[in-house]
């Protein structure tokens, strides 16, 4: 899980506060907390990352327009998210020992700050020759993504896992409101370059904000271990790596190859959306912020249903019952051909990405045993993310092919993935 609107127990959980209010700032505060459940550290993972995501979500979904822009052809661009891919994925294997051995907060901290200097590298690449830099810098900042997610389950008691998640999601996906049509505004004022660079410089200001916030509150979530040394720590990482898949059991392992399955599926078309809205079906900038607008706030409102239909059916279910919705929405994405449609797409999208959130997270986390979380955790970033690195490839000589051919293939590896899900038994306790 990653907190910067790209691209996710020291304390203890604990309920959230209900007290009344002392002074009108402090009561805001205390009220917010109250509506939802977030303890402590959950509260502040989810304050931090949403100043964070403000930038973010200006510049984010554009990236690839700004790539192409810079003069990146289709098929270069698939090659460098394919280059990210397999960063992040070694960076998030190191991530989860790290967090094991070391504890969460340190990692989460310094590798926040890379990804926050990232937005700025972004803001200045001078051409397209030069994008392999800030691909690499933002990509080795993966390595905290296992650790957030980690830190963020750990706070909260398994059982309100699915409301704490629900939560974080709900309050995180403001920015994602109105920033995305802020930045398409950006993007036709002063055109695809000069408008994006100022959206990726913004994003790395609100990053120094919310991660200077976070650095100064966190707290530590996971005792950490004796220290090792760094023969030992890359020596250890496959070994231990691998021991914690082989101690997880059967059902780990399923929704792991779920995992990579869906990846796969999304490794096909994430990085050409933004392409394919503008260039073959001619959505201005603007309107692609809307949409993306539009299916945050569908997101938003059902998140909490989504969180109780999973207390009452329980994960396993409510993850099955999600996951129909996507290879349908996927296609009838390709058969889009206006805007009134696409707005059918991003409703029907935002309800099903809102159902699946949740519970799916709450299940990773609640079948996975406490003292291997942080490895499984990882593995569960780190192999969907190399099983996504040919379909990026693949992805990009499909657009230039047609630019709806990576949208179409994606649809039967999606159904796939379901048929692995329904395999998966529901859980019968949480580990906490």
């Amino acid at each position: 899980m990653r907190d910067d609107g790209a691209r996710s127990v020291a304390s203890g959980p604990s309920r959230p506060s209900t007290l009344p209010a002392t002074s009108p700032p402090l009561g805001v505060v205390r009220r917010i907390r109250g509506a939802f459940y977030l303890p402590r550290n959950a509260w502040i993972l989810t304050a931090t990352s949403t100043v964070w995501s403000i930038g973010g979500s200006l510049s984010s979904p554009y990236q690839s327009l700004y790539f192409y822009s810079l003069g990146a052809s289709v098929v270069f661009i698939g090659y460098l998210a394919a280059l990210s891919s397999a960063i992040i994925a070694v960076a998030e294997l190191i991530g989860g020992f790290v967090g094991d051995v070391w504890g969460r907060k340190r990692a989460i901290i310094l590798f926040s700050f890379v990804g926050v200097a990232n937005g700025f590298i972004l803001a200045f690449v001078p051409s397209a020759g030069w994008l392999f830099l800030p691909v690499v810098v933002g990509s080795v900042a993966g390595i905290y993504g296992p650790l957030f997610s980690t830190a963020l389950t750990e706070s909260m008691e398994p059982a309100m896992r699915p409301r704490g998640i629900a939560s974080y999601s709900v309050i995180n996906i403001v920015p994602s409101l109105f920033a995305p049509y802020v930045g398409g505004l950006l993007v036709e004022r002063f055109g695809d370059v000069s408008g994006l660079r100022v959206a990726f410089f913004l994003s790395g200001v609100f990053g120094v904000l919310g991660i200077t916030w976070r650095a100064l509150t966190l707290e530590e979530t996971h005792a950490p271990e004796a220290r090792v040394t760094f023969l030992r720590f890359w020596r250890s990482i496959l070994r231990e790596s691998r021991a914690a898949y082989h101690a997880a059991g059967g059902d780990v392992h399923r929704l792991l190859y779920y995992a990579i399955l869906s990846a796969f599926g999304v490794g096909l078309t994430a990085s050409f959306s933004i392409l394919y809205f503008v260039q073959a079906l001619g959505v201005p900038a603007y309107e692609y912020g809307a949409l993306v607008g539009a299916t945050s706030f569908v997101i938003m409102l059902l998140l909490f249903p989504a969180a109780s239909l999973a207390e009452r059916v329980g994960l396993k279910k409510a993850v099955v019952l999600a996951s129909l919705s996507v290879p349908l929405n996927q296609y009838f994405f390709t058969l889009a051909k206006n805007v009134d449609e696409l707005v059918a797409w991003s409703v029907v999208s935002g309800t099903g990405t809102a159902f699946l959130g949740p519970p799916l997270t709450s299940l990773q986390a609640g079948i996975v045993p406490r003292m291997i979380r942080g490895r499984i955790m990882a593995i569960f970033s780190a192999l969907p993310l190399l099983a996504s690195i040919p379909a990026q490839i693949v992805g990009g000589y499909l657009y230039a092919i047609a630019p709806v051919l990576p949208f179409l293939v994606a649809v039967p590896v999606f159904v796939l993935s379901l048929l692995v899900l329904l395999r998966i038994r529901e859980p019968e306790h949480l580990e906490r």
